[in-house]
């Protein structure tokens, strides 16, 4: 129904996908799961035709989505947002009728039986009947939600894009939703692609799941059986879990492995080779454990140079989007010389900073303990050079380890 082939998208100079192939089937739920800031959102908008893709191709039934006319696309696909603030005062049921606007050959008539009885089957659907005549302003985030939905379901579109729609509701209503959910999917074939934090909730309803890596790749696509593995939910969300089968439906449950332990490093010093985000972090969990703690070398401008300068962290600085000179990287390996740990944080390895991983052999030779953080083959971008330094490193002792949790419940051993 919907197939997306090479897709690429950028914001400016950021880039969210690139070569992104998979399909969606027509009458499945298929719900898109990942990190914050992978891109979930954004691909709704790309799959709507709301944004335009720079490479690659959407397709629906074969026609390119940017060929589709926007009240032709309002008929086919209703959208449940994240959330919406509205600014007048617009009664429930107003705000509901919004959603047959698609199909209104004049926009000045009035509503007919039809729309009518669509409107009020939407309202009585999502409890929303007693607070018709509300006005939006006076109704909490939950219960503005459910207009949101009210809203979609009154368009009456084969497809349905939510995007974290239950996530403001209470439990009721929230299980109530779903539920409907299911039943518009199994009685109407209505196409669902969500988008959900609910692991649990997800892998219960979905067809199919699309996991996203936090640099907008697909770490896998498949039933939830496959793609909700504890392998692949540590890989990708960096945290330890125990994936069991729910007694009652039989789909994968997901139960975190949380430590409630305290972590104190006061006065050790650790120095992290990070960047694109891969240490913001650590960095928090190691300045609120009290240890000493600098980085680099970092791009300027990189989201972990934000967080480590917030935080006082001395580090060293390269100029954006440069290879780090060899200058920056001797100021570095100044700073490594007087720490206790070196962590290596960074996940994608390309031509700019794999002579960083020099500087992890360097340490390694002056008795200085190496760390390598959620290292992943996939992640090489040098045709092979990190990962086989990567790979001396752990033979010359440099110690992998899954996720911070690990880490700093190693680092706590060294400290008592």
């Amino acid at each position: 129904m919907i197939q997306v082939n090479n897709l690429s998208f950028s914001f400016a100079t950021n880039e969210i996908f690139s070569n992104l192939n998979f399909n969606v089937n027509r009458g499945e739920i298929l719900s898109i799961i990942g990190p914050n800031g992978c891109g979930k959102s954004t691909l709704l908008r790309l799959l709507r035709g709301t944004l335009k893709a720079q490479g690659g191709e959407i397709l629906w039934e074969d026609i390119p989505v940017g060929q589709i006319p926007s009240r032709e696309m309002a008929r086919k696909v209703a959208i449940v947002p994240q959330s919406s603030t509205v600014q007048f005062p617009y009664k429930v049921r107003e705000l509901v009728a919004m959603g047959r606007y698609p199909h209104r050959k004049n926009l000045l008539r009035f509503q007919d039986k039809s729309d009518l009885r669509e409107i009020e089957q939407a309202l009585v659907m999502t409890d929303l009947l007693p607070l018709a005549e509300r006005l939006i302003t006076q109704l909490s985030g939950g219960e503005l939600q459910r207009v949101l939905l009210a809203r979609a379901l009154a368009q009456n579109s084969s497809v349905l894009f939510l995007d974290e729609a239950t996530s403001h509701l209470d439990i009721d209503h929230r299980l109530e939703l779903t539920e409907l959910m299911v039943r518009l999917n199994r009685e109407e074939h209505i196409t669902i692609i969500q988008i959900s934090h609910d692991l649990d909730l997800a892998a219960a309803i979905s067809q199919r799941i699309l996991l996203l890596t936090g640099h907008g790749k697909i770490a896998d696509i498949g039933s939830a059986e496959k793609v909700m593995t504890a392998a692949n939910l540590q890989r990708i969300f960096r945290v330890d879990v125990k994936v069991e089968s729910n007694p009652f439906t039989g789909t994968p449950q997901i139960v975190p492995l949380i430590n409630n332990s305290t972590h104190q490093l006061t006065g050790l010093k650790v120095h992290l080779i990070c960047g694109g985000g891969s240490g913001t972090t650590l960095m928090r969990r190691l300045h609120v454990a009290k240890a000493q703690v600098t980085a680099g070398p970092i791009n300027r401008g990189d989201s972990d140079e934000a967080v480590a300068t917030a935080l006082n962290i001395p580090l060293v600085q390269e100029i954006p989007f440069n290879p780090f000179l060899k200058s920056t990287l001797t100021t570095a390996e100044q700073l490594i010389e007087k720490t206790d740990i070196l962590v290596v944080t960074t996940q994608w390895w390309g031509a700019g900073n794999l002579p960083c991983l020099g500087l992890a052999e360097t340490a390694l030779k002056q008795g200085i303990p190496v760390y390598l953080l959620a290292q992943q083959q996939e992640q090489d971008y040098t045709d092979g050079k990190a990962w086989g330094r990567i790979q001396q490193l752990q033979q010359q002792g440099g110690k992998s380890i899954r996720n911070e949790e690990h880490l700093l419940d190693e680092l706590s051993h060294l400290t008592t």
